[in-house]
C-alpha cells in the first residue's frame, strides 16, 4: 500500500509541475487548461489559394474565432453590399463551423461552411476544409487548407488549395 500512495504521490506532483496551457482559463473564458483548447480565441488569418496542383494565386483575408467546445466563426473582410463577380452582384454570409483536437498528432482540423448570394438570391455554398499546428508559444497556427464552392443545386462550381497562417489577436 505504502509503495501504491508513493507513487500517486509522485504522479500528482508531475502532473502539477506541469506549465498551464494557454488557451484554457476556467475563470475568463470557461475553457479547461488543457491542449486542445490552446486555439481558443481570436486570430488574424492569411490563406494563399489558387488552383488544387497548382501555384496559390490570391491571398484571403479573415479573422477567425475559435469557441470552447469545438465551435468556430469566420468574418471575412467581404463588402456587406457584396461585389461584382460571376452572375452579379456577390454577397457573402459568415463562416460557421467546428473544430477538433488530435492529442496524437497535436493537430487541429477545422470544418467551416458560409452561404453564397448573387443579387440578393441564394447561390449556394463554400466548405473549407483545414488541419493546422500551432506553434510552441500558441501565437501562429499554420497549414493546409481545401476548400469548395457549390452551387445551389450542389454541383461544384470550383476547388482551391494552398496554405494558411493564423496569428493569434
Amino acid at each position: 500500500m505504502k509503495h501504491l500512495t508513493t507513487s500517486i504521490t509522485l504522479a500528482l506532483l508531475a502532473l502539477a509541475s506541469l506549465p498551464a496551457v494557454a488557451g484554457g482559463d476556467p475563470a475568463r473564458n470557461g475553457a479547461l487548461s488543457t491542449a486542445a483548447n490552446r486555439i481558443i480565441g481570436l486570430w488574424d488569418n492569411v490563406a494563399q489559394v489558387g488552383p488544387c496542383g497548382g501555384t496559390p494565386v490570391q491571398a484571403i483575408r479573415q479573422t477567425l474565432m475559435f469557441v470552447p467546445g469545438g465551435g468556430f466563426v469566420d468574418n471575412a473582410p467581404f463588402p456587406p453590399q457584396g461585389a461584382p463577380g460571376p452572375g452579379g452582384l456577390n454577397q457573402r454570409s459568415i463562416g460557421l463551423g467546428t473544430w477538433s483536437y488530435d492529442p496524437l498528432t497535436a493537430q487541429y482540423t477545422l470544418d467551416q461552411r458560409f452561404d453564397w448570394f448573387v443579387n440578393n438570391v441564394y447561390n449556394g455554398y463554400q466548405v473549407v476544409h483545414r488541419t493546422m499546428l500551432l506553434s510552441n508559444s500558441g501565437d501562429t497556427a499554420s497549414g493546409p487548407v481545401r476548400t469548395t464552392r457549390y452551387a445551389a443545386n450542389g454541383s461544384v462550381v470550383f476547388e482551391l488549395c494552398g496554405s494558411a497562417v493564423g496569428t493569434r489577436l
